[in-house]
């Protein structure tokens, strides 16, 4: 076992019960034990590396051997495909939202990805399970109580599209800065999952959130592929299993903080409002045609939309709500 030393960055906070940090250790820690040190990896946490995407650029060039803490927004503009699950309420909930990235579907994007970006995916986890919107100053209970807002989004064009079908205004804006500038009134509010929230401590500038579920969130840890390919055989092995078992325990994490969160942020201050299924539906059909449309154009592949509905059906049906 050759002596090793490569470095994994990413944006999270250093704490290991949150997510993002945690998936890079338990990827740090089952590779070193596993070979009992030779391999090491330097996980670089809190953005020391610069933002996301200049780390993806890293990534691509080699410079950096692993990424981790990406979601969709951070990766659309390298690999306009990922914007297939920012289909608006698709997925019924997180479990069948895993099991159809885990399984056959799972399988032909992660490959796609690969060919198209030169980087290998690792691990994918629920990035808190589904994004919803919360503001300061004031409050969302109808789909009226959306507009002239400026909603903080990702850069990634169909869910700037969604906020825009529901009357507010999209402001991408890097998360490193998000929470400075809801502090300051740059924007009235973001959209992001409760645990999301609560790693980068905007429940202490939001007043209100709904839970509108409105899009399924990933974060992911992905590996420059030529680099990957240049490892020894054993190594390699264990890069993809130490990539299943991060995934595994950032699920873990974030279905407790799914649970717990809603308290954490209410205790802070936070209303925390679950709309009637007539409210959502409201949202739904403003959003789901025209977003779903706007996906399509910028695929290079528009066809996995409708093998990920396909695959959708197919998990409802082997987990038993069919």
């Amino acid at each position: 076992m050759p002596e090793m030393t490569v470095t994994l960055g990413h944006s999270g906070p250093e704490d290991i019960t949150q997510h993002q940090h945690r998936a890079a250790m338990t990827f740090k820690n089952y590779i070193e034990s596993a070979t009992n040190g030779n391999f090491t990896i330097e996980v670089s946490p809190g953005g020391a590396l610069g933002s996301l995407r200049e780390m993806i650029e890293q990534n691509q060039s080699g410079s950096l051997e692993l990424v981790g803490s990406t979601a969709e927004g951070h990766l659309a503009p390298f690999y306009p495909n990922i914007n297939v699950y920012a289909l608006p309420y698709a997925f019924r909930n997180v479990e069948v939202a895993n099991y159809v990235f885990d399984k056959k579907f799972g399988d032909t994007l992660w490959k796609d990805f690969r060919e198209k970006t030169g980087l290998r995916m690792l691990t994918w986890y629920d990035n808190g399970g589904f994004r919803s919107f919360g503001i300061a100053g004031s409050k969302i209970k109808s789909i009226d109580d959306m507009k002239g807002l400026d909603i903080r989004t990702m850069q990634i064009e169909a869910h700037q599209k969604l906020v825009s079908e529901l009357g507010a205004n999209p402001t991408p804006i890097d998360w490193n800065e998000l929470y400075q500038a809801i502090d300051q009134g740059v924007v009235d509010g973001q959209e992001n999952s409760i645990p999301t929230v609560i790693s980068g401590d905007l429940h202490e500038v939001l007043d209100f959130i709904i839970l509108d579920r409105h899009v399924f969130t990933m974060n992911f840890i992905h590996a420059n592929e030529e680099w990957f390919q240049s490892l020894p055989p054993y190594y390699r092995r264990l890069v993809i299993d130490a990539g299943h078992l991060a995934s595994k325990d950032a699920r873990k994490i974030n279905r407790i903080q799914r649970r717990r969160g809603v308290q954490t942020v209410e205790e802070a201050g936070v209303t925390v409002y679950d709309p009637p299924q007539d409210v959502i539906e409201d949202f739904r059909k403003a959003t789901q045609e025209p977003v779903g449309e706007l996906v399509r154009e910028k695929m290079d592949n528009p066809e996995l939309v409708d093998q990920m509905q396909d695959a959708i059906k197919q998990a409802e049906k082997d987990l038993g709500y069919q």
